[in-house]
This record gives structure tokens, C-alpha cells and sequence, in this order.
């Protein structure tokens, strides 16, 4: 069982899941301990290396409460659904509206082209379009940040 509790920890990761950990030392993990999972395999472009992409269901649900993705060997984006219930160091979590995020992080700004609000401090956000409720908190490794990373 995979503790959906655990803080949300931005150019780090979350509980067991550590940004940078190899691929198959997460899955081996996966596997000794039982915890049902999905995978898919993605190449987003043609330049841009394969993603191995994991998601993890809480308790046989039917939407995803973690998502791995593994480039190059490396987990390299966390992706924390509607199900994932632990929260940001500034106390951020999902199911908070985006506008008591902004009041929390001032330097949340909207990527018209991602379609998700970002900070500076390392994680992204995508939220309900009607409800305005957060659905998904994204953290990744820094590099992720620059043009140049694949």
C-alpha cells in the first residue's frame, strides 16, 4: 500500500518515490511489495527520448493517485491526482481552488501553452476549469526547468 499522505516536497519527491531514483529500483520495489500498477510507454517527439510512464491507483480506484514518469532511466516528473492527499510545504493540495493558491504562492503564473499554473518554487498546477479546484500537482528534478533538458 502506497501512503497518499505524505507531504509533496518540490525538486524532490514524495514518501518512497524519490526524484532521480532509477526506474527499475522503483518498479522492483512495486512489484516486492505487491502494489498494483499501470504502464505505458511514450516518445513524445521525435527528438526527445522515451518516456516509461507508472501510475498507481488508490486501493483499485478507478482514477489514478500517482503518476511516474522515467526518462533516460531516471524519474525525472511526479504527477499527485485528485486521490493524493498530502499537500505542498506551503500547505497547497488538491482539491484547494487555484485562487487560494495564488494567495498562498504570489508567484504562481499562468502557462497559456501548458495550460497550468507554475512557480518558481518547483512544482505546476492544473485545475478544474469549471470548479477551479486544483486536480493535479506536478513536481519534478530541475533540470526540468531548462529548454535543453532531453
Amino acid at each position: 500500500m502506497i501512503d497518499l499522505t505524505t507531504p509533496i516536497i518540490p525538486y524532490n519527491g514524495t514518501g518512497i518515490f524519490k526524484l532521480n531514483e532509477s526506474y527499475d529500483k522503483i518498479k522492483n520495489y512495486l512489484k516486492k511489495q505487491n502494489i498494483p500498477y499501470d504502464e505505458e510507454i511514450s516518445k513524445p517527439n521525435d527528438i526527445d527520448p522515451q518516456w516509461n510512464i507508472i501510475g498507481i491507483y488508490k486501493d483499485g480506484g478507478e482514477y489514478e493517485a500517482i503518476g511516474l514518469f522515467f526518462a533516460k532511466d531516471r524519474l525525472f516528473k511526479i504527477t499527485l491526482c485528485e486521490d493524493f492527499e498530502g499537500a505542498l510545504p506551503n500547505g497547497i493540495h488538491i482539491g484547494m481552488t487555484i485562487e487560494e493558491a495564488k494567495k498562498i504562492d504570489k508567484k504562481l503564473t499562468y502557462n497559456d501553452w501548458e495550460e497550468d499554473y507554475e512557480s518558481t518554487e518547483g512544482y505546476w498546477l492544473n485545475y478544474h476549469r469549471k470548479t477551479h479546484q486544483i486536480t493535479i500537482i506536478s513536481i519534478f528534478i530541475p533540470a526540468l526547468e531548462r529548454d535543453d533538458f532531453f
